[in-house]
């Protein structure tokens, strides 16, 4: 009988397999190494070597599937605004470059959703820095788009209101995984649609709140002010 001997990319991936999940399921506090390495099946040493720490381990999920998501989101509004030459885009065209990239990254895995959703939510303190570092230059350039194609919001209602619509998101994630039907092709679809008309009439709504009379909105605070 031969014996697969596993490969130094095998034990990372499956350590951030197992890593994906659990911290999906009982989140960063709830998890410990020795776990981590038993639900690999890897030894607490080869979770040390390729790690150093949980906190390593964990960033290290979250820029796997994050960083190429947001690159698809980036080059997705980027197409769209070069072929708009100039004009406003449709609002539901910069929600669906918005939301279709974690969507279907999360459908093809479940456990994803789970920890998207649960960094979406309360991530944890550490993360909040590499959050902004992740997120910042993306959001830009979307709130930079809705701008353009509602200027009669203010810029603080656009950026709440973009912060509702990963919520919205966060809040699909959080159930997904136990939601029946989502293998079917023209459900995930007729989901998707739904989700992005659903934020698209929010986004384009007109303010409820005279910006002359209150004081500004509440913003996700920067990396310097966590």
């Amino acid at each position: 009988m031969t014996v697969k001997i596993k490969s130094v990319a095998d034990t990372a991936d499956l350590l951030l397999d197992a890593a994906e999940r659990l911290f999906g399921e009982h989140g960063y506090d709830g998890v410990g190494m020795r776990m981590l390495a038993d639900a690999a099946g890897v030894n607490l040493g080869a979770a040390t070597y390729h790690y150093g720490s949980k906190q390593a381990l964990y960033l290290a999920i979250f820029h796997r599937r994050f960083r190429p998501m947001d690159a698809e989101r980036l080059r997705r509004l980027r197409e769209a605004v070069g072929r708009a030459q100039g004009r406003p885009l449709p609002v539901e065209i910069i929600v669906e470059c918005l939301l279709r990239p974690p969507f279907e990254s999360g459908i093809g895995n479940t456990a994803f959703h789970q920890f998207l959703a649960r960094n979406l939510l309360l991530p944890p303190p550490f993360l909040h820095r590499a959050l902004h570092r992740e997120i910042g230059p993306t959001m830009a350039e979307f709130a930079a788009a809705f701008h353009q194609a509602l200027p009669h919001l203010p810029e603080d209602l656009i950026q709440l209101r973009s912060m509702f619509a990963m919520g919205s998101l966060a809040m699909f994630s959080t159930h997904a995984k136990t939601m029946p039907g989502l293998q079917n092709q023209e459900v995930r679809e007729a989901v998707l649609r739904e989700m992005i008309g659903y934020v698209t009439a929010g986004m384009a709504s007109p303010a409820l709140t005279n910006p002359q009379k209150r004081p500004p909105l509440p913003r996700r605070p920067g990396p310097a002010e966590d």
